[in-house]
């Protein structure tokens, strides 16, 4: 098996037929590497990634308490094309971005928790 040990994301690059990504990285050494995927894998890997945050940062620091929590700078609430859900988007300041489709009664369920605190 080979190993990078990477230092530090450079960064990506997406094949012109959108099939591929390219993640590139500069190793321990300060040599260029790259991790060239399927872009089928990308979700997967932003499914993956919150827990390998979670965890790393828990047994870091011991504290099974830990998350990241990340300020939201913008939000978005619009209709989806499947009926009975809407799309929330939540934005970072600096551009993480990501969606959740809501039923009406999830959006219910939001508002009526925030409003009985």
């Amino acid at each position: 098996m080979t190993v990078i040990r990477g230092k530090q994301l450079t960064r990506f690059d997406i094949a012109p037929d959108g099939e591929s990504v390219a993640i590139h990285v500069m190793d321990d050494e300060a040599r260029p590497a790259t991790l060239v995927l399927p872009s089928e894998c990308l979700n997967e890997l932003m499914m993956t990634l919150p827990a390998m945050v979670r965890r790393s940062l828990r047994l870091k620091f011991r504290d099974s308490s830990l998350r990241v929590v990340y300020p939201v700078g913008s939000w978005e609430v619009e209709r989806s094309q499947t009926p009975g859900t809407m799309i929330v988007t939540l934005r970072t300041p600096d551009g993480f971005e990501v969606s959740f489709g809501l039923s009406a009664f999830e959006l219910l369920r939001i508002s009526a928790r925030i409003g009985g605190n």
